[in-house]
């Protein structure tokens, strides 16, 4: 559950950022859009979120910006200035074909990688350009093509245990750039006339500009508010504290030791075993044995948990009965040097689809049993046991795993989790409104 909910709070993250990156993007970032507007008259609740944003990811080619009513054209009401260029009465269109590429987040860092492409946006309005013996000023349309965006971010813990935005890095790149200003001076032809130095001098300061640090600030402010009630060591990184607070629970849970219960089968030439009171020691020694990512590709998250525990130990009583021969019986015990299991899930954004378990793996550490019983069966057991199963192991599990695979994916394929996500935040609309009410009451 811990895990569950570190990362959906970091999945409606990476989607924020990608949001604002793009208002910022297109609006030169002074503060002149009314975004208000562009929620709709509906209120932003997190349910309308997942709703529409699982509306948006249904779509065979989603594009455009998700959530908000964006209109295709939107016009800045304030000036924005640039280094020595002012431009006003500003109109920027194209952001309707904005399109997610892709998401890379590291959970073990705690570091993501968001890339966000644009195939063509227009700026138009106009502008003043002050010159060493004159200014140029008139109309501009600028026109920039195949434009990618990427956002490297860090995150960390401060020192008082709250998770923030420790770094963030916007790059933008394109193909093309075409420039139209009117009423240009000679010194200021020149510097058009080499596109990419303009470009660099001045319109990526005019796209970029102040939004790296405006939106480290906005980001870190909903930080410092959602999680202010959630502290994380900054000794450890928070996905390892996430998985020691999972150890606490299945100790909490009276997880550790787990009791199978009783397994009966039957073997070649009528042998039947009996396994009963099987119990098993050591779930609570999980650990991460490698990073934890997750990955946005083609509308679908792929998601990749690599865990292991220190040493199991496991018991139970037998008995073997055949036709024609008596029964034995007696009690086996288990130490497995290690566990370690990598799974690659897929998960489409459209969570009205279920996960899929793409993968499986399995290694067990070196095996030792002992039996305690009747005699040579004993040794017959242990033999058997701790010869075969360890100079067949990983071949053994090789064969297992699909078996596993094939249970666990009949089990998500029952799963829904959209109504699931809905009847979560309902619930927890619900935990708030009594709250606010338990708060009034108080004279």
């Amino acid at each position: 559950m811990v895990y569950s909910d570190l990362s959906t709070m970091m999945e409606r993250r990476w989607l924020w950022w990608c949001v604002v990156v793009v208002v910022g993007m297109v609006g030169g970032a002074r503060g002149a859009l009314d975004i208000e507007a562009w929620k709709g008259e509906e209120p932003l609740t997190p349910e309308r979120i997942v709703r529409e944003v699982v509306e948006y990811f249904s779509q065979r080619d989603p594009h455009g910006i998700p959530v908000l009513k964006v209109p295709e054209s939107i016009e800045l009401p304030d000036r924005v200035s640039a280094s020595q260029i002012t431009l006003w009465d500003l109109k920027i269109s194209g952001h309707s074909g904005l399109r997610l590429e892709h998401v890379n987040v590291n959970l073990t860092s705690f570091s993501g990688k968001v890339k966000i492409s644009l195939p063509v946006i227009n700026l138009q309005g106009q502008y003043s350009w002050p010159g060493w013996f004159s200014t140029s000023q008139g109309a501009t349309n600028v026109t920039m093509v195949g434009i990618e965006v990427t956002v490297d971010l860090y995150l960390g813990v401060n020192s008082d245990g709250i998770l923030n935005l420790d770094d963030l890095k916007i790059t933008l790149t394109y193909d093309d750039l075409i420039l139209d200003f009117e009423n240009l001076s000679t010194q200021h032809s020149v510097l058009v006339s080499t596109a990419d130095v303009f470009f660099g001098t001045f319109i990526q300061p005019l796209i970029i500009g102040s939004a790296q640090e405006k939106l480290m600030d906005t980001v870190n402010q909903r930080l410092q508010k959602k999680m202010k009630d959630m502290p994380f060591p900054n000794s450890i990184s928070p996905i390892d504290y996430a998985i020691a607070k999972v150890r606490r629970e299945i100790r909490k849970q009276n997880l550790d030791p787990v009791k199978l219960g009783r397994k009966d089968d039957t073997l070649a030439w009528g042998i039947s075993l009996q396994l009963k009171d099987i119990e098993l020691e050591g779930l609570a020694t999980i650990h991460r044995t490698h990073e934890i990512s997750a990955q946005f590709i083609d509308n679908a998250v792929f998601i990749t948990i690599q865990l292991g525990t220190q040493e199991l130990q496991g018991g139970s009583d037998w008995s073997m009965s055949a036709a024609l021969l008596p029964a034995v019986e007696g009690h086996l015990n288990i130490l497995i040097e290690s566990l370690e299991v990598t799974i690659d899930l897929k998960q489409p954004v459209n969570i009205r689809s279920p996960p899929t378990l793409r993968k499986i793996d399995i290694r067990l550490g070196n095996l030792a049993v002992r039996s305690t019983g009747e005699g040579s069966m004993d040794y017959l057991l242990e033999a058997f046991v701790n010869i075969v199963p360890n100079a067949l192991r990983n071949v053994i599990m090789d064969n297992i795993e699909p078996r596993i695979q094939q249970i666990i994916q009949k089990r998500l394929n029952g799963l829904d989790l959209y109504r699931m996500v809905l009847d979560i935040l309902a619930e927890r609309r619900r935990q708030q409104r009594n709250k606010q009410r338990q708060v009034q009451r108080i004279p």
